[in-house]
């Protein structure tokens, strides 16, 4: 059996976020009807280096989980969850509270109400030590996974739900980074010894190489959507992170996606149990940092899926028959989740994927390498 061709050609426009990509690759793995061990294995992509020695994934598939079971969990209400927030979204599309002065502004990342700024004149003039994320892919490899990716159900096995997709996702995200039309920046915030710091925040930053072709390494401008522009603060940020021995090690934090796919539609979701880890290579300084063994980590749930694309199903509802935004083709498939590959526990923690632990959550575990960068303003 094959899989349709349409949602394999599908443009995706990196230029305006990954969802298109996410929603995408949903619509494709309801599209075919096939599950488990059952789906294709994705052909190698050409000019990808992370995909061309990756073996075949279908065996190693999570297994279908008993339509009853999916059936229980998708009647389930959403509950919301404001723990540790005092404001911002609750994952069910609700709010977790309004902010009142002095602190007028929520800061969706922390989920804390905070004092706002004049970004005019208070916005970001300077920047700590950067690194260029010159190659990223999704792990599909089950060994490489077990290994590398970080454990989030306790057995001391790495999890990524997501590798079956890595055929469909690591092409055009090799393509995107190669062509400079996807820029992403790590800054390392206030660090100066790149041997051992006991606490700092990592920022991602979206960017552009200042140079034409552009350069993987060398003077990069950040745009101005990486900031919330009312705290002056970074949209994406693990904090808790630490040096020891070269040794990087940031979250776990929660990433709050907030992305524009059209004018008037964003698609926003909150990755829990956010973490990274790598290495950084000896000759770190002031014109940036490189690593060649990062790993990203986090957790999507049904919950947040669900709620984000209420919102923007409600938004392309709204919006009148002549004039739909073109993104909301998207919405009309039937998605299959049989990719969930973990189960969210009463207290919080994961299990795997069982007929009894039916899926609600996928893990995606992405690995990197960073080149030099130098962050020298803000992008015209």
């Amino acid at each position: 059996m094959e899989r349709s061709p349409t949602c394999l050609q599908r443009p995706v426009r990196w230029g305006v976020g990954v969802a298109a990509m996410l929603l995408a690759l949903a619509a494709c793995s309801g599209s075919s009807g096939l599950q488990g061990d059952d789906a294709p294995v994705q052909p190698d992509l050409p000019g990808d280096p992370g995909n061309a020695d990756l073996p075949d994934v279908p065996g190693d598939a999570v297994p279908d989980t008993a339509p009853d079971a999916v059936a229980d969990v998708a009647a389930d209400a959403c509950t919301p969850d404001c723990a540790g927030h005092s404001c911002g979204d609750d994952r069910c599309g609700g709010s977790c509270g309004a902010c009142t002065a002095p602190h007028t502004t929520c800061d969706p990342v922390q989920g804390k109400c905070v004092t706002t700024c004049d970004w005019a004149t208070e916005k970001p003039a300077a920047w700590g030590p950067a690194g260029h994320v010159s190659a990223l892919q999704t792990l599909a490899d089950a060994t490489v996974v077990k290994a590398t990716c970080f454990d989030y159900t306790g057995d001391g096995i790495g999890d990524n739900g997501f590798k079956a997709m890595a055929g469909q996702f690591n092409g055009p995200l090799f393509d995107a980074i190669g062509n400079g039309s996807l820029v992403l920046l790590f800054e390392l915030a206030g660090v100066t010894d790149f041997d051992n710091t006991a606490s700092f925040q990592l920022n991602g930053l979206l960017g552009a190489s200042t140079t034409t072709p552009p350069a993987t390494t060398g003077d990069f401008q950040v745009q101005e959507a990486s900031y919330i522009t009312g705290n002056c603060q970074p949209r994406y940020l693990l904090g808790g992170a630490s040096i020891m021995a070269r040794a990087l090690a940031a979250g776990p934090s929660e990433l709050h996606l907030s992305i524009p796919i059209e004018a008037d539609l964003i698609f926003d979701a909150t990755l829990i149990q956010v973490k990274a880890k790598g290495t950084l290579n000896p000759g770190a300084g002031a014109d940036g940092v490189e690593m060649t063994d990062g790993v990203l980590s986090g957790v999507l749930t049904q919950q947040q899926w669900d709620s984000a694309i209420a919102r923007l199903q409600a938004a392309c509802d709204a919006a009148p028959a002549a004039a739909k935004p073109s993104f909301c083709s998207y919405l009309n498939a039937q998605p299959d989740f049989s990719w969930y590959d973990l189960h969210v526990n009463g207290d919080g923690t994961f299990s795997a994927k069982t007929k009894d632990l039916p899926g609600d959550a996928l893990s995606v575990c992405f690995s990197f390498t960073l080149s030099k960068a130098r962050v020298v303003g803000f992008a015209p």
